[in-house]
C-alpha cells in the first residue's frame, strides 16, 4: 500500500492533513476557500462548464468537492424531448478534489437533468469509482484533462492512480458512508460521503 495506515485513518476521521497552507492549518474552511480559487481557473477554459458543489450534495459531509465538467458545445451530451420535457443526458468528466489533503481523482460519470417548460423538475448524477477513469472518451476529453491537470499541479495536488485507490485496505476503520462497499479500498478513506 502507497500510503501509511495512519494517514489514511486521518482521513477515514475527516482530520485535514498537509504540509503546505492551507493544509497545515487544520481548517477545512481554509481548504475550500482554496479549492474555490482551483475552481476559478478552471473556469479560464472556456470551452468546458464547470459545476462545482460546496454543499455535499445538500446533505451529509463528503471528504471531497465534486466537480462536473462538461463540453461547452453540448459534444458529450443527449437532449431528448417530450412534449414539454426537455432531458440533458450528459457523460462528461467528474472530478473528486480532496478537502482533506492535496489529492484529487478523476473519471467518467454520467448526469442528467429534466425541466418541464422550462422549470427544473429532476436530475441525478452518478458517482466516480476507481475504475471511472479508464472509462473516459480520449478522443474527446484529453486536451481538456490536460489542462486540468496542469491546474491541479500547480496548486499542488496530487493525481492519485488507480492501482493506489483500488488497493483494499487492511486495517479496521469506521467511515459514516453509505457508498462503501466491501472491502474497504484506499479510495473510500480518500472520497466518502455521509449521507
Amino acid at each position: 500500500m502507497t500510503h501509511s495506515e495512519y494517514f489514511l485513518k486521518k482521513l477515514a476521521s475527516e482530520k485535514v492533513t498537509g504540509d503546505f497552507y492551507p493544509f497545515d492549518t487544520g481548517e477545512i474552511d481554509k481548504v475550500e476557500d482554496y479549492i474555490r480559487q482551483i475552481v476559478g481557473r478552471l473556469k479560464n477554459n472556456q470551452k468546458i462548464i464547470i459545476e462545482p458543489d460546496f454543499d455535499y450534495y445538500g446533505s451529509g459531509f463528503a471528504s471531497y468537492i465534486n466537480v462536473r465538467i462538461s463540453k461547452r458545445d453540448k459534444s458529450d451530451s443527449k437532449i431528448t424531448t417530450d412534449k414539454n420535457r426537455v432531458t440533458k443526458c450528459t457523460k462528461g468528466l467528474l472530478l473528486y478534489i480532496s478537502n482533506l489533503t492535496p489529492f484529487w481523482y478523476y473519471g467518467t460519470a454520467e448526469w442528467d437533468r429534466t425541466t418541464e417548460n422550462g422549470v427544473f423538475k429532476s436530475g441525478s448524477t452518478g458517482f466516480l469509482r476507481p475504475h471511472s477513469i479508464d472509462n473516459i472518451d480520449t478522443q474527446l476529453w484529453t486536451n481538456d484533462i490536460e489542462k486540468i491537470k496542469l491546474v491541479m499541479s500547480d496548486f499542488g495536488y496530487y493525481l492519485l492512480t488507480r492501482q493506489e485507490v483500488e488497493d483494499p485496505i487492511d486495517f479496521k476503520v469506521n467511515m459514516a458512508s453509505n457508498l462503501i462497499e466491501k472491502p474497504t479500498k484506499v479510495f473510500d478513506c480518500f472520497f466518502h460521503w455521509e449521507d
